[in-house]
């Protein structure tokens, strides 16, 4: 037995596990913070873009739903209709999960975008395209959503049942049907998603390969959310289905040391190694991000044109659609612009920003004063309806113009902090919110509006 892949990964583990290990600091200075990780992003090419002289298909919707099958939720599609459709001939069909990130015409996945290229240039079939939201628990789907998560989103994507493969096909799809023909051949058909959407297509193929047999994963969530760190076993352990995928993910995918059931690149890793070694028709792309849609959305021209690369309504591709994948380079971001550490900043006032993770909404305040060059400062922090919390901020500082502080709260009854970093300006602060969960590093963008000049 080969046993390199397998060493390789216990190497990068240990090696991640060191980096995430905290600095020795001496009696009386200030522990070492950690920086932002590196960020990357993957540009759009042409594909994505719109072109010059392609015919224009046209996007319907949204319509709500409310499933018989996944009940008490209520959800929106949209269908992508191109303008090659003929009634005549049913069409291929491409579902997509997250519908309103997966349409969103400013974001970094824009299917219909994609489709409508594609199409133009015979390099996939005629498509019809639906794209489906999580669903939202009761009776209404607020607005205020957006292009979030709705809260039924993990008990529908992240488990490892067939009530979503059953909405799909027997109530969503009889319902697009009733006005656009679908080709009932599964390799006509392609499900598709980014993180739990991700994992979510994959349950659909793979619960019903007589209707889906192509399979398009970004990032994809095979953790132990709500046990899909078992899908690498599963597939090694069960038959071989006829299934074609193209995984895509990055090498700073949330990262887990402490736990590997929910580190997502060693689980896309072992998925990867468990469809090799049944000998499934798989691609994949490992590259230099995070836990994003960018790369992913960068790639799906090569993606979609890879699954149907064979398709008899096609010219087939004269280029390998892999390696053109692999080589698209990400462009490293800036973290701190504008950050010059020679200058003096009175970062005093009064700030504010607000954090939404699916309908929940928190809405955080910072106060700020600054006397005789020592900082101190409050931290008010409300989720939804939640009573407010106020603490003090921990060991703040200044480096120039860049103000740095922790916040200490609880989250499941347990202390969890976090280290904020950002660029004063007379707008406010610009920078990151930097928290290690369950061994994960995880950042995330910080932008807090200035309300007041003094607290």
């Amino acid at each position: 037995m080969n046993r390199s892949p397998l060493l390789r990964t216990f190497k990068s583990c240990l090696s991640v596990a060191f980096l995430l290990l905290p600095a020795a600091s001496a009696w009386g200075q200030s522990e070492t913070r950690r920086d932002p990780q590196p960020q990357v992003t993957y540009p759009l090419g042409e594909d994505s873009l719109p072109q010059a002289g392609v015919p224009e298909g046209r996007l319907e919707g949204p319509f709500l739903f409310r499933s018989q099958i996944i009940e008490n939720t209520v959800r929106k599609y949209w269908v992508y209709v191109p303008a090659q459709y003929s009634a005549d001939k049913p069409a291929a069909v491409l579902v997509f999960q997250d519908g309103a990130r997966a349409i969103n015409p400013t974001g970094v996945i824009r299917v219909p975008q994609v489709l409508e290229n594609l199409i133009a240039k015979k390099q996939i079939p005629v498509t019809i395209g639906v794209f489906i939201t999580p669903g939202q628990r009761g009776d209404e789907f607020p607005d205020s959503i957006g292009t979030g998560n709705p809260n039924n989103r993990d008990l529908e994507y992240d488990v490892l049942d067939d009530k979503y493969a059953r909405m799909v096909i027997e109530e969503i799809l009889p319902e697009v049907e009733k006005k656009y023909p679908l080709s009932d051949n599964p390799r006509d058909r392609a499900i598709g998603g980014s993180s739990s959407g991700a994992i979510c297509a994959f349950t659909v193929a793979w619960q019903r390969p007589q209707e889906f047999q192509n399979v398009i994963s970004f990032i994809g969530s095979f953790t132990n959310i709500h046990g899909g760190h078992v899908y690498p076993q599963l597939v090694r352990e069960s038959e071989m289905k006829p299934i074609r995928i193209f995984l895509q993910d990055g090498v700073n995918d949330l990262r887990s040391p402490n736990n590997l059931e929910r580190d997502w690149h060693i689980q896309n890793q072992k998925m990867v190694a468990a469809f090799q070694e049944k000998g499934y028709d798989m691609a994949y792309v490992f590259g230099e991000g995070g836990h994003s849609d960018d790369h992913g959305g960068a790639m799906l021209p090569q993606m979609l044109r890879w699954i149907w690369r064979d398709h008899p309504d096609v010219d087939p591709p004269q280029v390998d659609l892999v390696a053109e994948a692999k080589a698209i380079q990400p462009e490293q971001n800036e973290l701190f612009p504008g950050y010059n550490a020679d200058i003096l900043v009175d970062p005093s006032g009064a700030y504010s920003w607000e954090n939404r993770f699916g309908n929940m909404t928190t809405v955080s305040s910072l106060s700020i004063a600054q006397e005789n060059g020592q900082i101190t400062g409050t931290y008010r922090m409300q989720r939804g309806d939640e009573e407010a919390v106020e603490i003090p901020i921990e060991r703040p500082e200044m480096q120039g113009n860049k103000l740095l502080f922790d916040v200490t709260t609880q989250f499941r009854g347990q202390d969890m902090t976090s280290t904020y970093q950002g660029i004063v300006s007379d707008r406010g602060i610009e920078g990151w919110r930097l928290m290690d969960f369950g061994g994960q590093a995880r950042d995330f963008r910080w932008t807090a509006e200035r309300v007041k000049n003094n607290p």
